[in-house]
């Protein structure tokens, strides 16, 4: 079978120059100059001039046509990419701040169907070999439309492709798919007869490209449904919709939780709100709407979290935002001076470091979760006055090991487990002005209840610094004062670059 044997062949039943060269097996920048690559491979087609040779051209010219292609049904036309670029300019495309692009195009069944059909054709004309059973003789067309579509597409809108970009979903559809796709599910009963106690199975792109092929499905019985080879059709392929998914984008900072009396995120009980605010919300909605119209949709994260009357100080404990569909990539200094300045206003949150970072480093926030280290300090009471010997108990500075069970506290939420813990460090002094107060300051392994710490709760944190005094002590007030977790970088937003 020679080149312009194949060509000569797909021309008489309507198959476009495009679709021709996917038959050659053409790639990448072939399909760019359609005129140059039929020279290439010794194939003489009457239709190309030195002038407007490339259905493919940056600014193609109109040209009449009694039919649209037999196999693409238009969709590598000039007409096709003109209404594509024009609908999607129309979108809300130029909301979205981006360098880059990803197209995800969603096709009718009968483009698979039609490839299979004129499979069936060549292999009818030609033998087989040369046409494989089992290897598709074309380019197939979710292959092609990213050869063919996605660099024009790009070039047009003066956009980079990338995989994390604006993805702008595109629905095709055409007026014989509910037709085609009644036959088909009628050729699966046929070809591939259900098992007893097998589930109906639906029609689907996995199920063609799995299932349909001439090593699998006789011709007779395709013919049977379908014409070999497939007919051209008068009416194009239609744009059904066009929507925009704008990329997620991580937003990541570090917080100071300022009020006893504020939920890491909305606590509700028994279906009834406990809080009117939280440290999520908070901080959500003065960031979200610089980046996105969907604030239900952002993700919020942190390097572990605090119980609602526990202060985190310092430093803060990092955090980042995902945000899905946005509009915006970047953050400013300035802007992002006053998203740490409204957050301030709260009097409950305070934030600092605010950038956005590459979304792989939002591992950080769970690397080392229980490995890092953290430090409290601790306001404890006890029945009686501190003694200098209470005092020498609690100056250890080489870590020792405790074993805690899960606190009675958090059962409705956590599995009972014994989990061992490192504690490295512990200093006390008597609080001035009540001799019967202790500040007392703790580095702990990350993940450990530093509130069962101190009192033990009846033995099931062992041992514990009401074990190791001998004496009942309570926790009355407990800050985080430091996250040894070296992320995300520090900003000074309040510094113009």
């Amino acid at each position: 079978m020679k080149n312009q044997e194949l060509v000569d062949y797909l021309s008489s039943f309507g198959v476009c120059r495009i679709c021709q060269l996917r038959y050659l097996k053409a790639r990448g920048s072939e399909y760019r100059d359609v005129k140059k690559t039929f020279q290439k491979l010794e194939v003489t087609v009457d239709d190309l001039d030195n002038d407007d040779d490339d259905e493919l051209k940056q600014e193609p010219v109109k040209k009449p046509r009694l039919a649209n292609c037999s196999l693409c049904l238009g969709l590598f036309s000039d007409s096709f990419q003109q209404d594509l670029i024009s609908r999607i300019l129309s979108s809300d495309f130029a909301k979205y701040e981006n360098q880059s692009i990803v197209l995800a195009i969603s096709m009718p069944l009968t483009l698979q169907i039609r490839q299979l059909s004129m499979w069936f054709a060549l292999q009818r004309k030609f033998g087989s070999p040369p046409i494989d059973q089992n290897s598709s003789p074309d380019v197939p067309i979710k292959e092609a439309v990213k050869l063919i579509l996605h660099p024009i597409i790009c070039k047009q809108l003066g956009k980079e492709y990338d995989a994390n970009g604006l993805m702008i979903n595109i629905e095709l559809k055409h007026m014989v798919e509910k037709d085609e796709v009644d036959k088909l599910t009628k050729l699966q009963q046929e070809a591939f007869p259900p098992h007893r106690n097998q589930k109906r199975i639906e029609i689907s792109r996995g199920l063609l490209e799995k299932q349909y092929q001439p090593s699998r499905i006789k011709l007779e019985l395709f013919e049977k449904y379908f014409t070999i080879p497939p007919t051209t059709e008068a009416e194009p392929l239609q744009l059904e919709s066009i929507t925009l998914t704008g990329p997620i984008v991580c937003v990541a900072g570090r917080y100071r939780k300022l009020s006893r009396e504020l939920s890491h995120t909305p606590w509700v009980l028994n279906g009834q709100r406990q809080m009117e605010d939280s440290i999520e919300e908070i901080i959500i909605r003065n960031i979200s709407q610089h980046f996105t119209e969907e604030q239900g949709n952002i993700t919020f994260m942190s390097s572990g979290r605090e119980d609602v009357d526990v202060r985190c100080l310092g430093n803060g404990r990092p955090f980042v935002l995902e945000i899905p569909n946005a509009l915006r990539l970047s953050l400013s200094k300035q802007v992002a001076y006053e998203m740490e300045q409204s957050v301030d206003k709260s009097n409950k949150v305070s934030i600092r470091d605010l950038q956005v970072v590459p979304r792989d480093q939002i591992t950080y926030i769970k690397t080392g979760e229980e490995q890092k280290k953290k430090h409290y300090r601790a306001l404890c009471a006890l029945k009686e006055p501190v003694t200098l010997e209470i005092l020498e108990k609690l100056q250890i500075s080489e870590p020792f090991d405790i074993q805690q069970k899960t606190p009675i506290r958090v059962l409705h939420r956590r599995p009972l487990h014994t989990r061992p813990r490192t504690i490295y460090s512990l200093r006390a002094r008597v609080q001035r002005d009540n001799l019967k107060s202790l500040v007392i300051d703790i580095v702990t392994q990350a993940g450990t209840y530093v509130k069962e710490l101190v009192h033990g709760e009846f033995g099931r944190t062992n041992p514990s610094i009401s074990s190791i005094i001998g004496k009942p002590i309570d926790i009355l007030a407990l800050d985080v004062e430091s996250i040894e977790l070296d992320w995300p970088p520090q900003v000074n937003n309040a510094v113009e670059n």
